[in-house]
């Protein structure tokens, strides 16, 4: 157990880790997936109740948190209980509710019992655990999008810092605003964490240093490799913005590279000159490891990335089947497909390099099934952008910008590399054929640190599509799709794919977005929050900056 993460108390987080916490996951107007994580093994107890009760019940009035004992709860309260036997799925837990009441808001809080067998509360003591279920019909609506949580920056002293938390402050306020009318969910859009987002927290870079072979036996094992991938969520989670956040709007979410590791999938990996396992590994012929051990070590990474993946996000999104990722629900005329570009991912096939066939002939047919009559709205949910990097430089990773900029891993991820053409094309065909049935269609991504909108008009149909890309809300640091969205894209032009596009907003620091859906106006907005700060100018020594949440952007998204 010497490479476990679990007893190690000299991981230099600089926040306190994810101990106790809620996730509120998919919703619909009559069921809930609630997630916990509880800490320790043993038998939980959540009460659940819908929120009216405080206010009609004079003895209960003014109290806002824990507002009855667990021995004297209301007739309209209910108890669930679940046992946790173990740390197998590091004590987390999803239980599924249904029987619930439309467009209401629930109460909730989890007991357990400690040491002494006594039940106490674990989560509802220190501020209110609230949900809301969806309308039971169409209505206005709106959700959150994020993508890019990456709070640290590591100073030259070794030290490392927090930075751009203030985000989550600033979304936490503007959901509030949103939820007093119409907001529903939020929409996690890829690298909700960093296995690698600074050299003091990287799980590779701790893997490059103590693999090895011991009596013929290769290390470090799967589960001390789960270990350090749980560790990541529990850092990065850390936080009770983040956490006010997950446990109080249904939060959906998907993968990107950096919950596995940097460029996953896009690194060359062969026999020949090309291979590229020694940037991932770079000390593995210092260890005395041969490239057979290197692609193990791989391997087991992917396998303890995928279990850390399904136990901490995957668990509360809707069910799947077993090894399956992409996934989709529906609520009122809108409905969202989330595309998994990241755990099929393999630029060593010789095609469906991104999604995988599967996948991909699986999303074509759900498309091509989509009736107009009842889907108004279709929301795509790809983590990297598919369109708009500028393919003469996309395709450069042979040239002497990729040679300078060591960013081969980087171009291969873009949708628009030409290893993905095929995949593209295909993908594209297939929106602006849903789009020429009646259906508006708008692709969300993040993963470039960068945020931007981008409208599209196939050249033979004229219909529309959009690109709404919302990324990072803390990590602002820049990279080449960044950069190329930002420098080398020009503000309209023509696509070799058969479209021409127009960039509606662009925005390079840390940022957020509303979008919302009014079907009766027939209108939807894509709203953008950046940082931005102000004092107080009636102050005669103002205080420190305080982050604003006024709109950068609001757009109106017209698809005639």
């Amino acid at each position: 157990m010497a490479d476990t993460f679990v007893w190690k108390s000299d991981r230099p987080w600089p926040n306190v880790r994810l101990k106790t916490a809620a996730i509120v996951g998919h919703t619909t107007s009559t069921s809930t997936r609630l997630w916990f994580r509880t800490g320790r093994p043993g038998t939980f107890t959540i009460v659940l109740y819908p929120t009216s009760i405080l206010q009609t019940d004079a003895m209960l009035a003014g109290f806002s948190e824990v507002p009855f004992s667990l021995d004297d709860l209301p007739a309209e309260a209910r108890r669930i209980s679940f046992t946790i036997a173990d740390y197998s799925q590091d004590t987390t837990y999803v239980v599924d509710i249904d029987q619930l009441s439309a467009l209401t808001e629930y109460g909730y809080a989890l007991h357990g019992r400690d040491d002494n067998n006594n039940m106490r509360i674990l989560l509802g003591q220190d501020r209110d655990y609230t949900f809301r279920t969806l309308p039971d019909t169409t209505a206005p609506l709106s959700f959150g999008f994020y993508s890019c949580h990456m709070p640290y920056k590591q100073t030259v002293f070794g030290n490392t810092n927090l930075v751009n938390m203030e985000m989550w402050d600033c979304f936490n306020q503007v959901l509030t605003r949103h939820y007093a009318t119409d907001l529903h969910f939020v929409i996690g859009g890829g690298d909700q964490v960093y296995v690698d987002g600074v050299k003091s927290l990287s799980i590779w870079k701790f893997l490059n240093k103590v693999m090895r072979k011991e009596d013929g036996t290769l290390l470090p094992d799967k589960d001390a490799m789960v270990s350090w991938y749980r560790d990541i969520h529990r850092g990065y989670w850390g936080f009770r913005s983040l956490q006010k956040c997950f446990s109080r709007y249904p939060t959906y979410m998907m993968w990107d590279d950096h919950e596995l590791g940097d460029g996953w999938g896009s690194y060359v990996l062969s026999d020949d000159n090309d291979d590229e396992l020694d940037e991932v590994l770079p000390a593995l012929e210092q260890q005395g490891l041969s490239r057979a051990d290197g692609l193990t070590l791989l391997e087991r990474m992917a396998e303890a990335g995928k279990q850390a993946y399904e136990e901490y996000q995957h668990s509360h999104n809707p069910v799947t089947p077993a090894d399956r990722y992409d996934y989709h629900f529906t609520t009122g005329n809108s409905t969202f497909y989330f595309l998994d570009g990241r755990g099929n991912r393999d630029i060593n096939r010789q095609s469906r390099r991104v999604l995988g066939s599967a996948q991909y002939n699986r999303f074509k047919q759900w498309l091509a099934a989509l009736d107009p009559a009842t889907t108004q709205y279709l929301f795509v949910v790809s983590a990297v952008p598919m369109v708009h990097l500028a393919s003469v430089i996309a395709n450069a990773d042979d040239g002497v910008l990729a040679d300078i900029a060591d960013m081969q891993d980087d171009l291969r991820d873009a949708w628009e590399h030409k290893l993905h053409d095929s995949e593209r094309r295909g993908l594209l065909r297939a929106l602006f054929d849903a789009a020429d049935r009646g259906i508006r269609i708008c692709i969300l991504s993040g993963d470039v640190h960068t945020s931007a909108a981008f409208r599209l008009t196939d050249d033979q149909t004229g219909k529309v599509i959009y690109q709404l890309t919302s990324s990072a809300i803390t990590y602002n640091k820049p990279r080449l799709l960044a950069w190329l969205l930002g420098k080398a894209v020009a503000d309209e032009g023509h696509s070799d794919d058969g479209y021409t596009f127009e960039r509606l907003a662009l925005y390079t620091d840390s940022n957020f977005s509303i979008v919302k859906v009014d079907p009766d106006s027939d209108r939807v907005w894509f709203q953008l929050y950046g940082k931005q700060t102000v004092s107080d100018p009636y102050e005669e020594n103002p205080a420190p900056d305080l982050p604003m949440t006024h709109a950068l952007t609001k757009l109106e998204l017209r698809f005639d």
